[in-house]
C-alpha cells in the first residue's frame, strides 16, 4: 500500500501541510508515499522521501481513475462525477490509496481547502483523511486492513479494530 498525493493544493500552507503529514506517514509509520505533480504552484519540493514525478491531470485520470472499478466501488461521487467539473480535470489537492499492484482503490474526492463545505464533508478532504492516519493510526484506522474500507465504518471489517 502506498499514499499518492496529486500536487499542488490551490493553498500553499494546505500544499506544505500534506507534504508534512506525507512525510510523517514514511517516517514514523513505514507507509511509502509518491506525488503526482499535475500542478506546479508553490516551487520545487525538496527532501521529500518518496517519488515525485511530474503528470498531465490527463495522464493520471487515465492512469488511476477512469474505468476503475475498484475506485467506483469505494468512492461516492464515481471519478467521473467527482474529478471532471464542467468538462475539466480538477484533480490537484487530493490523495488516494494504490495498492501493491498499483491500481488506485481509494481517493479523496475533495481536496484539503474543501474543509466545512457542508456536513459529511470532513471525511472525504484529503486533508482530514491524512490527518487522521498521521497522527494516531493505532487509534484512528486500521492501517493494515486499509484497503477494505471505503469511509462509512465504525470499526475495521476484516479484524474488527474499532475506529
Amino acid at each position: 500500500m502506498k499514499v499518492r498525493y496529486y500536487a499542488d493544493a490551490d493553498i500553499q500552507e494546505l500544499h506544505e501541510q500534506m507534504l508534512r503529514l506525507l512525510g510523517t506517514l514514511h517516517d514514523e509509520h513505514a507507509i511509502t508515499v509518491e506525488i503526482d505533480r499535475i500542478d506546479e504552484q508553490h516551487g520545487p519540493i525538496t527532501e521529500f522521501p518518496g517519488d515525485v514525478r511530474d503528470s498531465s491531470p490527463e495522464a493520471v485520470y487515465e492512469r488511476d481513475l477512469k474505468r476503475n472499478r475498484d475506485l467506483n466501488r469505494t468512492i461516492e461521487p464515481t471519478p467521473s462525477e467527482g474529478f471532471k467539473h464542467y468538462g475539466s480535470l480538477d484533480i490537484a489537492g487530493n490523495i488516494a490509496i494504490v495498492d501493491a499492484e498499483g491500481t488506485v482503490q481509494w481517493a479523496s474526492t475533495l481536496p484539503g481547502y474543501a474543509r466545512g463545505y457542508g456536513p459529511g464533508v470532513e471525511s472525504r478532504t484529503a486533508m482530514d483523511f491524512l490527518e487522521d492516519i498521521a497522527t494516531s493510526p493505532s487509534n484512528r484506522l486500521c492501517v493494515e486492513c486499509l484497503h477494505l474500507l471505503d469511509g462509512d465504518e465504525t470499526f475495521c471489517p476484516n479484524c474488527g479494530h474499532e475506529l
